[in-house]
């Protein structure tokens, strides 16, 4: 098994694994595979993403660094002939699993393969439903459901007071309708000089953005609501992993609102513990390994 990221080290092409990480459940992935030996290639967007998913792993299986498109995605499979696709991506990011799942059916199609390849990793059941009770309980905190972000702008625009933005870099063009929005908002994003220059470009203040990797504790949350005088935080549904649980928790302590994106319904997957399942039956059928 090779270093962390090095591609030369490790060779699956031909009956390898293929799994796209962007969460909690892909770094989960990654660890099994390195702990268990498993060949495969996992695919990220970023090089911090990278970062993030090698973790304290010395070694482990290859990491690919870069966004792709379907027809970039489908000649990786073409070049790889992976038995298993897996996509771990984000769950509020729609698009790049329209274009996995696109990609390998029609990688499955034309390889002419009977047995699933694609495989979407899904959030637990049992944890949406601890998200709901801990919403419940935690009724303190005057929660505002939104079904995406452009409702989300459009409440925020009945109001006034700063704003706490949680929800990462991807929607900055959303949040430029918010009016006054270079005065009101605040930004909580990655510490990566492209993001924070993505910010910069969109005409967010420099002192209004804070570059920090999470999750935060609560006591965290409650220091930047206070530090900033926020009056609203707007937030993903990302359950216990994304600390999600805490910023509630914090925003009622100081009688701040939380502003919450509910996650796109999924209901066509496995859990992570399922997935690690797969990947045993895989090796031992002599898939990978």
């Amino acid at each position: 098994m090779g270093k962390c990221g090095q591609a030369a080290m490790v060779k699956p092409a031909g009956n390898g694994i293929i799994v796209f990480a962007g969460t909690s459940e892909g770094r989960f992935l990654y660890e099994f595979c390195a702990k268990s030996g498993i060949r495969a290639i996992f695919c990220v967007a970023t090089e911090y993403g990278r970062q993030v998913l090698c973790g304290a792993e010395a070694s482990g299986p290859v990491i690919r660094t870069g966004r792709m498109e379907e027809v970039e995605m489908l000649a990786l499979f073409r070049e790889k002939k992976p038995v298993l696709i897996i996509d771990a991506t984000h769950p509020y990011a729609v698009e790049v699993t329209d274009h996995i799942r696109k990609a390998a059916e029609r990688y499955r199609q034309d390889e002419q393969i009977q047995a699933r390849v694609y495989y979407r990793v899904l959030r637990s059941l049992s944890e949406a439903e601890d998200r709901a009770e801990e919403d419940a309980a935690q009724g303190k905190a005057d929660v505002m459901y939104c079904p995406d972000m452009e409702q989300a702008v459009a409440y925020l625009n009945r109001t006034t007071g700063n704003i706490l933005v949680t929800t990462g870099s991807k929607k900055l063009k959303e949040l430029c309708k918010l009016m006054d929005y270079a005065d009101r908002v605040y930004l909580r994003v990655l510490p990566n000089p492209a993001v924070l220059q993505e910010c910069l470009d969109n005409g967010f203040q420099a002192g209004h953005v804070i570059c920090m990797q999470g999750p935060f504790s609560e006591e965290m949350n409650v220091a930047v609501l206070q530090e900033y005088n926020i009056c609203y935080i707007l937030t993903k549904q990302s359950g216990r992993t994304g600390g999600y649980p805490q910023k509630i928790t914090a925003a009622g302590r100081c009688g701040v609102k939380p502003v919450v994106i509910l996650p796109p319904q999924e209901t066509n997957g496995v859990s992570v513990e399922a997935m690690k399942e797969i990947l045993k039956e895989a090796v031992t059928a002599g898939a990978a390994g």
